[in-house]
């Protein structure tokens, strides 16, 4: 048991206010650095697990050229570029892509087939669909990577040759909505990967 009488003698000692400050203190600091230990790591532990449910999807379909004058009766051709963003495509679908067919014209690329047909580009290596409705001015086109390959990069999906019919402005335009899988997207392994798509505009004048 304490000594009452020392105990006694201690606290009405001048300092000992003092002491009970110092120990009130060396408590608080304590706490204080264990509680920020704790907190440190459940930020570490937050900014972790947010880091990896993060989704990675930033590929990109833009036209090019993206603007462009041209006369009656000329022939132009428009690319359109994927560009992955360094992640890894093995499928792209346009569904779908619209122009004007009252100004532009789509000259047919693919002569062993029936229809009119877009030219399929350098990258990826089986083409799903590729069609071209004249009355609607909608073109629909799907690339896929066969054998489990995949494309990382940028490079020209495909290639549009046109041609101009009469004078007026035509937007070349993908039907594009982040939250949907049924219009135009870029894939990996099923999940979209598109984040952006660039139209375009071509204005025709008279000869």
């Amino acid at each position: 048991m304490i000594n009452s009488s020392w105990y006694k003698s201690w606290h009405e000692h001048e300092h000992h206010r003092h002491f009970h400050w110092l120990i009130f203190i060396a408590i608080a600091l304590i706490c204080t650095v264990l509680l920020w230990t704790q907190i440190k790591v459940w930020l570490y532990t937050g900014q972790e697990e947010v880091v990896i449910s993060l989704s990675k999807a930033q590929a990109m379909l833009s036209l090019s050229p993206q603007y462009k004058v041209l006369k009656v009766g000329e022939t132009f051709s428009v690319d359109i570029i994927l560009d992955t963003a360094n992640g890894k495509i093995d499928a792209v679908d346009i569904y779908s892509l619209h122009y004007d067919p009252t100004i532009l014209k789509v000259v047919d690329d693919v002569a062993n087939q029936s229809g009119i047909q877009i030219k399929p580009g350098p990258i990826m290596n089986s083409t799903a669909v590729n069609t071209v409705e004249e009355a609607s001015g909608t073109i629909k086109f799907g690339r896929l990577s066969a054998g489990g390959t995949t494309f990382t990069g940028i490079g020209v999906l495909a290639t549009i040759n046109f041609q101009t019919l009469a004078s007026g402005s035509s937007y070349l335009k993908f039907d594009f909505n982040k939250t949907s899988t049924t219009d135009t997207n870029a894939a990996h392994r099923g999940k979209d990967q598109l984040v952006r798509v660039v139209d375009a505009i071509y204005m025709v004048t008279a000869k």
